[in-house]
């Protein structure tokens, strides 16, 4: 039955495993739902000649990536950021690749033979003859869609040192390619690959958060002057880069200027200078839609307040007149002044974390009516700036989080809760500081946010005396959401075994899945309860209480 499949129904089949979750936010650089399904895909292989077709060109499309993380159980039990709306830190396990001089073997078997046999007789190399005849029965390189170079860079390193020649020792000052192996089959490779990948839509010169078996330096190679370039980059939608990690890195982007018109997902990392060349790329794209822009965030003290050290003017205009179509933006960069992003009416992400933001009052007057995710991880950009953007949003917020330092204006905390329950019915998540004078707030947030999944309420540094919430928390088991799945309470807001009991009431008849709730207790009749509640089911086991 299997073999009777069409091709075409096959593929679609096998491309929803290898889906990613790199289309919702393209900047983690975990790809985990593809990790835990590429075993299935590997299978497929084995069916018959028609499955291995099908299949072998969606394994080979970025296996640079994927054979960059250790395959064992850890990988398969991540719970990917933003799935089912829920944000979950668990612990990635990366390693040093084994498999990665695997896959350098071969691309080196893909390369033309003259070339494979001009290595040989380098004296770097110590290659048996059998790996000089080795072909492949595909064309790999025609099946890659995405190239990560820092890891190209280090899986060539990883692949020299195991065949390099012990006859000839290497010298690290010189430039002559008798020695520098890893350069030279590095740029063999990139020069196949910009000859056979016509169909690349991924660029990074950003290391994979894998632990690299070498320190990948500057990356000086620009394949943009490969030939076969044009081609092979021109479908680019997918870039990425550390500005530190590129020398000469003005030449580069003035060549990818030339070529790559149709950048989506724009990473920008390390921005520490203005740039002409970086002005022209960011001009020359048709329709960007997400970017991330970090710089230095260094600035100068003055009387009145701060200014940036680094001015990017250049940039500055090109990304003015490029934003307008940006549906996620993660801006850390002093330099640009925030009203540079004012345009951006169909944001749906939003994430800040710069220490000092220009002119920000006409970006937060903006129309966000499209915004639904509102990620502060910085305590400089002002609670009142939060409020104003969620009072021009659309209703559509699901998530607040702010995660970073303590608010500058705590005094507008109030305000933002008031502003959240009547602006924000569609919230799911919510993570924010809160203050006693807030607490009674949050069973109206409850009744008014309805779907909400998870709360999470932090104390600042200044308020850490005692707060007493019986009654408060009492109510709060009567409008507890139907899905809430946990929530969270800071350390010092203290409530009876009596209220305890009366939340936990409220718990059990509204939630329809146990709850994580974690609080800070006193006493051995709080605990009873709360183990009572864990045994039939209203709380999650293996909790941890805490004992003041």
């Amino acid at each position: 039955m299997a073999s009777k499949l069409p091709i075409e129904c096959l593929r679609r089949i096998f491309e929803e495993l290898t889906k990613s979750d790199l289309t919702v936010d393209p900047f983690t650089h975990n790809d985990a739902i593809v990790y835990s399904n590429l075993n299935y895909l590997y299978s497929c292989v084995l069916v018959n000649r028609t499955w291995c077709n099908t299949a072998i060109p969606l394994l080979w499309k970025d296996p640079l990536h994927w054979l960059s993380i250790k395959d064992d159980d850890f990988i398969k039990q991540v719970v990917v950021p933003w799935k089912d709306q829920l944000r979950f830190h668990v612990p990635f396990t990366y390693a040093k690749s084994e498999k990665l001089p695997l896959l350098i073997s071969t691309y080196f078997a893909c390369l033309p033979e003259k070339s494979r046999r001009s290595l040989k007789t380098n004296k770097a190399f110590k290659l048996p003859e059998d790996i000089i005849e080795t072909t492949t029965f595909y064309d790999y390189p025609f099946f890659l869609r995405r190239l990560n170079l820092p890891t190209l860079v280090n899986a060539v390193s990883m692949w020299t040192q195991q065949h390099h020649s012990t006859d000839e020792p290497l010298d690290e000052d010189t430039e002559s390619e008798d020695v520098l192996s890893a350069d030279v089959l590095t740029e063999k490779l990139i020069k196949l690959f910009m000859e056979k990948s016509t169909n690349l839509e991924y660029l990074s010169y950003i290391k994979l958060p894998v632990s690299l078996h070498n320190d990948v330096g500057h990356i000086k190679i620009n394949i943009a002057g490969f030939p076969g370039s044009k081609i092979a980059l021109a479908n680019i939608t997918s870039f990425h880069f550390n500005a530190c990690a590129i020398k000469k890195p003005e030449n580069y982007y003035v060549s990818l200027s030339r070529i790559c018109h149709s950048i989506r997902n724009l990473e920008i990392r390390c921005l520490c200078n203005d740039s002409k060349g970086l002005a022209a790329l960011i001009g020359s794209q048709r329709g960007l839609v997400k970017l991330l822009i970090h710089g230095a965030n260094y600035y100068y003290g003055i009387h009145n307040g701060y200014i940036p050290k680094y001015s990017y003017r250049y940039i500055t205009k090109a990304l003015y007149n490029k934003v307008s179509d940006l549906t996620y933006l993660n801006f850390q960069c002093n330099g640009i002044p925030l009203e540079t992003f004012a345009s951006c009416t169909k944001l749906e992400q939003l994430i800040l974390h710069a220490n000092y933001y220009q002119n920000a009052d006409k970006f937060i007057k903006s129309d966000f009516s499209h915004l639904k995710s509102l990620l502060i991880k910085d305590g400089s950009f002002l609670i009142n700036h939060q409020t104003n953007i969620i009072q021009n949003s659309g209703g559509y917020i699901s998530e607040i989080v702010n995660s970073m330092n303590e608010p500058r204006d705590p005094d507008n905390l109030t305000k933002f809760y008031e502003t959240v329950i009547d602006f924000c019915p569609r919230l799911t998540i919510l993570e924010y500081y809160i203050c006693k004078d807030q607490i009674s707030l949050i069973p109206i947030l409850f009744n008014k946010c309805n779907q909400l999944r998870k709360l999470a309420l932090h104390s600042t540094d200044m308020q850490t005396e005692t707060v007493e919430i019986n009654d408060v928390l009492s109510k709060m088991g009567e409008e507890i959401p139907e899905q809430l799945r946990m929530i969270e309470i800071p350390w010092h807001f203290k409530f009876s075994a009596d209220s305890l009991e009366s939340f936990l009431k409220g718990c059990q008849r509204r939630l329809k899945e146990p709850l994580q709730f974690e609080p800070s207790i006193s006493t051995d009749e709080q605990k009873e309860i709360l183990d009572r509640y864990i045994d039939i089911g209203v709380l999650k086991k293996n909790l941890n209480f805490f004992y003041l």
